[in-house]
């Protein structure tokens, strides 16, 4: 646990003092913790760790956001009471408009191995259905999201990794339609978005036989966005967030609701929605647009650099372009002035 706090740390820089609170084993030692730091050290408010206990761990650390199931002695498993706090939290970090990425984690080394399925026998499968309901959007956010996939992923854990936008999956890991041994569905449109994304026939491989495969297997098949080895996922997630954070949001939601739409709701009233959404960001899109073209010109990104997208003093080679240009364009005048002469 100490190694892979350490890993997560040093990928997101954040300062060893900020885990004091999900490191303390109850909610009054928590609050002990945070009251008993000296006031200068605080962190401002937009990098503060929130804590809520029950079944759902959620972290903000400045424009990035993580929500961690957890649920551990069942693999954290879905029932009602995390659904709803699921919901909850997806929609205030949709509401947030200082948060850009949301990271999806399973605590203690699983990422969530579905419908409870003592649940399903007791409250019934359209209970658990109403309030997964959250889940079934498409896409599950406006904003970006990332599943960091570890251990098992299955059932409709599975098919919540399948509604981020992106996945970062441990070669260890297993993911697939598990619930196909006991008749259970797939609950939350996994089957359409599994074939937006990988295809018909190798869709319907894994939908129909509920053969399992690993993360290797879901890396070739075109479902992770990056194969990492085990016990880094969520800190390779929280880096790939860390470099979408620093891009203009908004062309950025546009480009993932035309592709989501073009693939999985066409022709629908969820797409209706979009477009609306897509339409509303074009305004701001615009004058992001305005600032890149003053950033272009003044030299940052040139030559498709993605690193130093702030001011920065143009160097001699980034110049060479242009002073070629010129002098080309002199040559040419010149041979053009002697061939009239």
């Amino acid at each position: 646990m100490r190694v892979l706090l350490k890993r997560l740390i040093s990928v997101t820089n954040i300062p060893m003092q900020r885990y004091a609170v999900r490191l303390c084993s109850s909610d009054s030692q928590a609050k002990a913790a945070v009251k008993d730091k000296p006031e200068e050290h605080e962190p401002k408010e937009s990098e503060k760790i929130e804590v809520q206990k029950k079944n759902v761990v959620v972290e903000k650390f400045g424009q990035i956001t993580t929500l961690n199931i957890d649920r551990q002695p069942t693999r954290n498993s879905l029932d009602i009471a995390t659904l709803h706090e699921m919901t909850e939290a997806i929609n205030a970090f949709d509401n947030d408009p200082e948060a850009k990425v949301l990271v999806f984690n399973g605590e203690g080394g699983s990422f969530c191995s579905g419908f409870n399925m003592n649940d399903i026998g007791t409250v019934g499968y359209h209970n658990l259905k109403d309030a997964a309901m959250r889940l079934e959007r498409r896409p599950l956010c406006d904003k970006i999201t990332i599943a960091a996939v570890s251990g098992y992923a299955v059932a409709e854990g599975f098919e919540l990794a399948l509604s981020c936008d992106l996945r970062v999956i441990e070669d260890t890991a297993i993911l697939g339609c598990l619930g196909r041994r006991f008749g259970v569905p797939q609950s939350l449109f996994g089957a359409r978005k599994l074939t937006s994304l990988i295809g018909l026939s190798p869709a319907l491989d894994l939908l129909i036989t509920g053969r399992l495969i690993t993360g290797i297997d879901a890396h070739r098949l075109g479902l992770a966005c990056k194969l990492t080895s085990t016990g880094t996922a969520l800190g390779e997630a929280i880096k790939l967030a860390k470099s979408l954070v620093k891009f203009p949001s908004n062309a950025m939601v546009m480009d993932k609701m035309a592709a989501i739409n073009s693939q999985l709701n066409p022709n629908s009233e969820e797409s209706m929605r979009d477009e609306a959404i897509m339409n509303s960001l074009l305004g701001n899109a615009i004058e992001d647009m305005k600032e890149g073209v003053k950033k272009f010109q003044a030299g940052i990104g040139k030559h498709g650099k993605f690193y130093k997208l702030t001011e920065v003093e143009l160097k001699d080679w980034e110049l060479e372009e242009t002073s070629d240009e010129v002098t080309i364009k002199i040559k040419q005048k010149e041979k053009e002035d002697n061939i009239k002469s």
